[in-house]
């Protein structure tokens, strides 16, 4: 099957960050969600769990989590922690409502069943990781494709027990990445990317 609007898709995306409030309709939500379950996983294992927030009260603190695990990384996380006054905007950034948005899917690695043998579980885990990975990037292109902005969000791992606390995974799921997801506040300009020529290599 060809359908050049698919790279089209990809091409075009962007990180949004800025959400308007409109909620977001279920079966877009269901989707998004079926798309991301649909990626390529390893041995077809199915080692994730997705976590979808639509709770007022649970986005929140959510939000306020996301806050202050972007100042964690800003001043501990960097080799160059960023200067105070830097810190200090994107903080007030986030408070006026940056990355505050309808919807939240948080991907997890789901261990509770494993298929390797004993010595190569951190492989297994990888190999989930992955796949979690796989599943996030079909909902963020779906998700475009539909209308809605998305942005990847890594900085939760550097709080994973924080998050928890709120989203009261599965025991035995460990945290993968978050995505904040609604219907675009801002038009964000597409990024360069480097060359072709410094990140592959024809052999």
């Amino acid at each position: 099957m060809r359908c050049d609007c698919f790279l089209e898709t990809v091409l075009s995306r962007s990180s949004v960050r800025w959400f308007r409030s409109d909620p977001i309709p279920d079966d877009v939500l269901l989707k998004i969600v079926e798309a991301g379950v649909r990626a390529p996983n390893a041995g077809n294992n199915e080692q994730w769990f997705f976590i979808v927030v639509r709770e007022s009260g649970l986005r929140s603190k959510i939000h306020e989590l996301l806050l202050e695990a972007h100042e964690f990384y800003a001043t501990r996380a960097l080799k160059n922690p960023l200067p105070p006054d830097k810190v200090g905007k994107w903080v007030q950034r986030i408070r006026e409502g940056m990355y505050l948005a309808p919807a939240y899917i948080a991907g997890y690695v789901d261990l509770r069943k494993t298929t390797h043998v004993e010595g190569f579980f951190e492989e297994e885990k990888v190999f989930a990781i992955q796949s979690v990975a796989a599943a996030l990037e079909n909902m963020i292109l779906v998700a475009h494709s539909l209308g809605l902005g998305a942005v990847w969000l890594g900085v939760p791992l550097l709080l994973k027990s924080k998050f928890d606390e709120v989203l009261k995974p599965p025991e035995g799921c460990e945290l993968q990445g978050i995505i904040a997801l609604g219907y675009p506040a801002e038009t964000p300009k597409t990024r360069s990317r480097k060359p072709l020529s410094e990140v592959v290599r024809f052999i």
